[in-house]
Order: C-alpha cells, then structure tokens, then sequence
C-alpha cells in the first residue's frame, strides 16, 4: 500500500470515528432515550404516541410513509428509542431532530461522506469531498451538505463532488450533514485547530408543519427558483434555522446562498425578489416575495407576495398577494388577493378579492369570491358566495344558500319597471330600469339599492323592505338632483318560484337650483303629493308586480 493510500485510509478512519463521538458529545439525541414497551396488537400510532410520551418528544410523521393504523406486537422491552423503533417499523428510515419533535422519513438507502481535502485559512476553512453510496460506491448527485451552525450549504455535481468555505470564531467543531431524498441522513464532525469566524452563534434551529413545497409550486416559483434550490429543499425537508437578516438581489443571489429557503428572518430585504422559510419581522421587496412557511408582522412588495403557509399581520403588494394557508390581520393588493383557506380581517383590492372561508371584510373594485362568508362582509360590484351568514353589498350577489330573482311591475311613475334582485334575506342588491312614463313624456329611470325580508320562511306570505336611488336620464330632467324610494313589499306565494306583490312607496324627490329649458315632471301636476314645493316634492306611491325564481 503506497503513502497516499495509507493517508486516505487514516483520514476516512479518523472521519468515521470523530462521526460517531461527534453523535455523543453534540447532540441530546432523543433516539437514545431509555424507553419500556409492552404491546400486544395495538396500533402503531397509539404506541409511537407513548414511546414520545416517555421520551419526552413528538413524532412527526407523514401517514403515506407509517402504516399508522397496523397492528403491532413488542413485549417485555427496555431499551432506547432507536431499537424500539427498529423493531416496530424496520430500519428503512431516517430521523430527523428538532425541538420536541422526532421527524421519521424513508430511507431505504445508506450514503457515505468521503473526505478528500481538509484545508485551513487564516479566516476561511475549506472541505471537498465525495458523497458516495454505500451499496454501489458511486457518487451521488445533487446531495445536501450544509453546515447547520453556520447555515451554509451546497449540493454535489454529477460525481458526487462538493466544496464548502465555512467560518467559525469559537474553535468548535465543523460538523457537516448530508442529505438525500431516500437516504439516511449521515452527519461528520471536523474539529479545527484554530479559532476561526462563526457569523450565526444566536441562530436557533426548529421544523416546520406541512411540506414546504406551496410556495415553491406557484407560477412565481417556477420562474424564479432554480432546480438547485428545490433539491436542496427536498433534501432538507422542513428543516429550519432563525437568523436576524436577508439580504437578497433574486432569491440565488442571497446572503444565506443556497440555505435561504430553509432560514426564517427577523429582517429581509430584497432588491427584486427573494426566497425564505418565514419571516417574523419586516420583509421588503423592490418586486417579489416568496416564503415557503410563516409570514408575521409585515411583508410589503412592489409587485407581488406568495406566502407557502400563514401570515399573521400586514401584506402589501403593487399587484397581487397569495396567501396558500390563511391570514390573520390585513392583506392589501393594487389588482388581486388570494386567500386558499381562512381570510380572518381584511382584504383591499383594486379588482379582485379571494378566500375558501371569510370571517372578516372583503372591499374590491370588481370581485369578491369566498365559499363561505362566515359573519364576514363583503362590498364591491360582484360578490359571491356558496354559503353565507354574513352580508354581500354589490351590484350583484351571487349567494348559494340566497336567491337570484327577477320581477316586473307597474307604478304611479311607469307602465313597467324590470328589476334585478340578487343576495340572500338578511340583505339582497336592486338593479332597476323603469320603461315608459303616465304623464306622456319619456322618463327613462334606473335605480340601485338594497332590500331585506322579514319572515322568508313563511312561504305563502311575507313582507320585505327597500330602499332605491333613483336616477331620471334625459335633458329636461338634467335639475333632478336625487331621487331615493322606500318600498314595502308584501309578497304572496303563487308557486315556488313564482311570487305577486303589491309595494306601497314613498318617495322623495329633490331638485337643483339651475332650470331647464322645456322641464317636464316625472309626475303630473295633478297628483296627490304630500308636498310639492319649487324644489322639494314627496308623494306616496304604488307598485303591482309579480317576481320570479
């Protein structure tokens, strides 16, 4: 055996034994927590449950990896947490640590981290490597390494190579993982022999609920983020570190690099866009921001917000916000607002507003969608929703659990007025337009407003209110400054869908000051008005009609 072989020898030797007391000295591993078990063909579930219980942790797990639900057997065992679990699902998986929690993945497979080059700087200390699998010795592409300390991370070329710069001032030890989709995760211990920079001392480490992916599955994630940067979160999995500041010009150009998605922020600050695990602070962007998990407090964008979970406080965009799990507190866009689960507070939008569940206020220049409207309020030109018990104040609302209705009457005013009526009892929208005129003349008149049933159970009879502004079109009517109209209706049954009613009115007319050439009346001067004065006129009035739907 020549001299360079020997060295490689020693070195891998040397690797593998600092690997193992790296495992001893640096972890409080809850794998080796002393645990009893005495089952007898009881659900997995309930035993992991206990086995947590005693090892004072939380499993997490996905319910497609562990048959939750069969039935096992292990009696009369005393031992730590890792042979327990060798012995109930077999030894095909990983685990992963972090606060209270155990993290079980599937890893059939076993890598292997070969160390060729350990090089020393005075501010910088270099690794390169192999990763290689056990079985087949071959490299393995585009593997996590990472430093979790100092954050910093890469992934192997197609020959299962990598190099890391990593920075360390307490002399500690460097401790490298691997990881890989359908691998053990492998973890090896360096130990410098000289105080160099560590830039993350106060970073603290945690997991994350849910897979992470929402956000990086979007239209913007599918611009904007590399195949290296969804590998490396897929390797990872949830997997997370605090650190107090982002800075970023696009999300691969990043002062986290490569680990930015697996990095929640106090503070991030994005030149056109960046990527992160959350924020619990002030995130800022000249056009984007995209975060896999959480978003508190605020985030604000020229252009567009994609939040992969929650956010808790403000969200400001110049065009759209997105929103994959809920939102608590304000969310306010230029065009567009997208909530997929709860909306609990407010959304703004110049166009469009969206939410599976609205417990708050949805305000747009166009649209609001939700499919429940629980308690909530929504007001723009469409609302809709598949069920409510709040209120829609639109033009049009659209209400599954409401109606949608169309009547036809005649008036002291017109020989036919045909209007549109659309929400639910609590509160229905009018669209009017009134054909025709007793007096003669031609009075084109359309009319906007709001009603409410009382009673709408009873299905045979029942009364309704409602107010409607008016407005007359026409050049000798151009003086008619407001014209708003009470109507009580009482409603009678003729069928399901088919309803007469007669609506005694009261209205009020109400003038400007200029005149008009040619002026006509919307009235006859020869009706009854309960006051008709120069620039005042109220009179009582009477509708026939019959509604359909």
């Amino acid at each position: 055996m020549n001299n360079r072989s020997s060295r490689f020898l020693k070195r891998l030797l040397l690797t593998t034994m600092l690997s193992t007391a790296g495992f001893a000295v640096f972890s409080q591993n809850y794998l080796y927590q002393p645990v009893t078990v005495h089952v007898n063909h009881q659900k997995l579930a309930d035993v992991l449950a206990n086995i947590g219980q005693q090892g004072g942790f939380h499993f997490a797990y996905s319910s497609g990896i562990i048959p939750a639900d069969s039935l096992v057997v292990l009696q009369n065992f005393k031992g730590d947490v890792k042979t327990a679990l060798n012995l109930l699902i077999g030894d095909g998986y990983a685990y992963q640590q972090s606060p209270n929690h155990l993290i079980i993945r599937p890893a059939p497979f076993k890598l292997t981290l070969m160390p060729e080059e350990v090089g020393e700087g005075k501010r910088v200390y270099t690794i390169k490597g192999t990763v290689v699998d056990e079985q087949t010795g071959r490299g393995i592409y585009q593997a996590s390494v990472y430093e979790k300390r100092l954050l910093v991370g890469t992934l192997t070329d197609k020959k299962g190579r990598f190099k890391l710069k990593l920075k360390t001032k307490d002399g500690g030890p460097m401790v490298l993982t691997v990881s890989k989709q359908l691998y053990k995760d492998t973890t090896t211990v360096f130990l410098p022999t000289a105080n160099l920079t560590d830039k993350s001392q106060n970073s603290r480490y945690g997991y994350m609920d849910g897979d992470g992916n929402a956000a990086a599955n979007t239209a913007l994630g599918r611009l904007f983020l590399s195949s290296k940067q969804r590998l490396n979160a897929l390797n990872l999995g949830n997997f997370f570190a605090y650190m107090p500041v982002q800075i970023s010009l696009t999300p691969g150009l990043s002062s986290h690099g490569m680990m930015s998605g697996q990095v929640v922020n106090k503070f991030s600050a994005n030149l056109i866009g960046g990527y992160t695990a959350g924020v619990n602070g002030v995130e800022v962007a000249g056009i984007f921001n995209m975060d896999r998990y959480h978003v508190q407090y605020v985030q604000a964008a020229g252009a567009i917000n994609v939040v992969g979970s929650n956010l808790s406080g403000v969200q400001l965009a110049g065009i759209y916000n997105k929103v994959l799990d809920s939102l608590k507190g304000v969310q306010a866009a230029g065009l567009f607002n997208l909530v997929k689960q709860e909306a609990k507070g407010v959304q703004l939008a110049g166009f469009a507003n969206s939410a599976h569940e609205l417990k708050g206020l949805q305000i747009a220049g166009g649209l609001n969608r939700t499919k429940n409207n629980h308690h909530g309020v929504q007001f723009g030109i469409v609302n809709i929703a598949d069920t409510t018990s709040g209120i829609s104040i639109g033009l049009v609302n659209i209400i599954g659990n409401g109606f949608k209705r169309l009547s036809i009457a005649t008036n002291e005013v017109h020989y036919a007025e045909l209007a549109f009526k659309s929400g639910d009892a609590k509160l229905y929208s009018v669209i009017s337009v009134g054909l025709g005129a007793w007096n003669g003349g031609k009075a084109p008149i359309t009319g906007f407003g709001i009603g409410h049933e009382f009673n709408p159970h009873e299905k045979q009879h029942y009364f309704a209110a409602e107010l409607v502004a008016q407005q007359v079109y026409g050049k000798t009517f151009e003086n008619i400054a407001g014209w708003p109209k009470l109507n009580v209706l009482y409603n009678i049954a003729l069928s399901k869908r088919t309803k007469v009613f007669v609506a005694p009115s009261v209205n009020l007319l109400i003038k400007s000051k200029q005149t008009v050439e040619g002026e006509k009346e919307v009235l006859s001067d020869n009706y009854p008005f309960l006051v008709n004065n120069e620039r005042t006129k109220w009179w009582a009035g009477l509708a026939l009609g019959i509604s359909f739907f």
